[in-house]
């Protein structure tokens, strides 16, 4: 095979498989300077021997760093054993790979005023959509539009190899910013096009519109777009998201990566104190359950209000603010069943609810449940066979009555197992 030839298979190739502009050009570049080193005009004839002399060559006069290293080796792997299906030894080209993660980031208001600075809808929309899910770059490049379910509330983020990647968390948040920009842009086939159309946008391109939208705001910090996963990482940690949990969604799974976003969300601290410097010895603080099961629900939790009081009463717990824990868990879970309560018909809602209460107010939308007394509320799911007798009674007569203790001024202090079996029954009947 003549090399011309095999240059314009590689790149075909590339192309069909959604590669980056710059991709496709770092790859091509590197074969072509193994291919003129071979000094080979026959394609086939090209071999392993080939190849460790070239990678001698290339470490005769300088040491190439493996920024350098690595688009020659990917591209010559691609060009001879994706493309030609050949046997080359490509490790004959060292480039240890380190592994590193850019720790800036965004505060909350950074990422706000970031935001507001850009005019552009698309551009604007296009990182806002990063922040709200997660996705870097080259996820955001081959998002298409069929892998969005706005049903579902879920993204397929697909990869060259694999073609499924994994499923992504799509807030309700984004979504409608989403609707906007699609119905002003209207995409054909890719999430965010480029000039062409039915064409993805560039890795370029996106790089490029971050780095002016930056310097038009005068950060100062040295951001990249990596930055913005990284503070969607961060945020959600500081939200009370075990990290654990965002990264096994985010299928993070090397234990350097692990580390480096430990650090990045829980900085190293030097301290010259103890924990029992900090504690108080009074018996029913040794009653305290942790709030492990919980915030193992709080990382399944998609609906944001929910997730808010979740998070809220979570916060309380650790603190000792045990009623207000109480409060703010009861909360969720009146939410919750308001939620249950609007999978069905709103005829059939009313119809039952003036049977409990006949002067309660029509129910339109999630928010006139607000006028309705918890105990109406729970009689109204029972009767809407959301809920069975035994739940009713155990969440009014156990959980409700806790909230109310908790809920008015008093000395009532609750101790450590009946918060315990509070939540308990919370979670096994609701979640």
């Amino acid at each position: 095979m003549k090399q011309e030839l095999f240059f314009n298979k590689v790149e075909s190739q590339l192309r069909s498989d959604n590669c980056s502009d710059s991709t496709i050009s770092l790859y091509l570049s590197g074969i072509k300077r193994f291919v003129k080193f071979s000094g080979k005009e026959d394609i086939t004839l090209i071999n392993s021997e080939d190849l460790a002399r070239f990678s001698k060559s290339l470490f005769k006069n300088s040491n190439p760093k493996n920024g350098t290293l690595r688009p020659i080796k990917y591209g010559i792997n691609y060009g001879f054993n994706v493309v030609l299906n050949n046997n080359l030894d490509v490790n004959l080209i060292p480039t240890p790979k380190p592994i590193r993660i850019q720790k800036e980031y965004f505060t909350k208001k950074e990422i706000a005023k970031f935001f507001l600075g850009i005019d552009n809808l698309k551009h604007r929309t296009l990182f806002q959509f990063m922040y709200a899910t997660g996705l870097d770059v080259n996820d955001i490049i081959n998002l298409k539009i069929t892998d969005i379910d706005s049903k579902k509330k879920s993204i397929t983020i697909r990869d060259n190899k694999t073609n499924v990647k994994r499923i992504a968390f799509l807030p309700a948040s984004i979504l409608e910013i989403i609707r906007n920009y699609f119905s002003i842009y209207k995409p054909k086939i890719y999430l965010f096009e480029g000039q062409k159309e039915g064409q993805p946008i560039s890795d370029r391109s996106i790089q490029h519109t971050f780095k002016i939208s930056l310097a038009k705001q005068n950060f100062n910090k040295t951001l990249t777009t990596r930055s913005i996963k990284n503070t969607y990482v961060k945020h959600l940690a500081e939200d009370g998201v075990p990290l654990t949990s965002i990264l096994e969604q985010l299928q993070i799974k090397n234990p350097e990566t692990l580390k480096l976003y430990n650090d990045l969300c829980f900085p190293p601290k030097k301290h010259n104190s103890s924990p029992f410097d900090t504690i108080h010895l009074e018996k029913e603080e040794f009653d305290l359950f942790d709030t492990t099961d919980l915030e193992y629900i709080l990382a399944k939790v998609t609906d944001q209000e929910e997730r808010d009081y979740l998070n809220e009463g979570i916060k309380c717990f650790k603190a000792n603010a045990l009623r207000a824990g109480v409060i703010f868990l009861w909360t969720a879970s009146v939410y919750k069943i308001q939620k249950m309560c609007m999978t069905q018909s709103l005829g059939f809602i009313n119809t039952e609810l003036k049977k409990i209460y006949a002067k309660a107010k029509d129910i339109k939308v999630i928010d006139d449940f607000g006028y309705i007394k918890d105990e109406y509320l729970l009689e109204l799911a029972c009767k809407l066979k959301l809920i069975d007798k035994t739940t009713k009674e155990e969440l009014k007569n156990t959980c409700l009555d806790l909230r109310n203790k908790c809920g008015h001024p008093g000395k009532y202090k609750p101790k450590g197992q009946k918060i315990k079996a509070f939540v308990e029954d919370i979670i096994g009947i609701l979640y």
